[in-house]
């Protein structure tokens, strides 16, 4: 057999190959590239949560302003970075203001002679981390699934992201809802 047949039976066969393998390599590009478009999503989702409990713990404005104020920051237009779809069906954001309730306790001449330190505790304990409601920022986006890639028949993937902060009268933003 002659050098040139070979080599035209060796280029039909890396074409055949060609051909099998390009769709799988193509659909695992296709997945990689979708997976970091949800990441990038995730982590923009847990950047505004974030930027809520900031907004809670240091400025005076309401649930409702700062749940407007955080679709904002996803949804408009001249956002850097991925703008989200506004609709509420596919973007929940959830803000839940929960001020702790102010302690006092301060000894006078009047009252050390009735000072017990258990008495105090006893007092705190409603007050501990553990007991205390915290103020949140919730956000749940629905992210559509390509058809390509709708192996479990779902149409959506949620992607949720949480950020809690203790607000109360040390922090900024009580004071000036309080107007102190």
């Amino acid at each position: 057999m002659s050098s040139s047949n070979k080599l035209k039976k060796s280029g039909g066969q890396a074409l055949v190959e060609a051909a099998l393998i390009a769709p799988l390599i193509i659909f695992f590009l296709f997945t990689i590239i979708w997976f970091a478009r949800i990441m990038l999503t995730w982590q923009q989702i847990t950047g505004a949560a974030r930027y809520g409990t900031d907004l809670i713990a240091y400025t005076p404005y309401s649930e409702r302003f700062i749940k407007k104020d955080i679709r904002h920051y996803l949804c408009h237009g001249n956002n850097i970075g991925r703008t989200l779809d506004s609709n509420p069906e596919i973007l929940d954001i959830n803000v839940k203001i929960h001020d702790a309730p102010r302690s006092d306790f301060s000894l006078s001449v009047k009252n050390i002679s009735n000072f017990n330190p258990l008495d105090m505790i006893q007092s705190v304990k409603g007050l501990s981390p553990a007991g205390v409601e915290k103020s949140s920022v919730e956000i749940k986006y629905k992210y559509k699934i390509p058809r390509l890639l709708r192996i479990a028949g779902r149409e959506y993937l949620t992607i949720k992201s949480k950020s809690e902060v203790l607000s109360g009268d040390a922090s900024a933003g009580y004071k000036k809802r309080r107007g102190s």
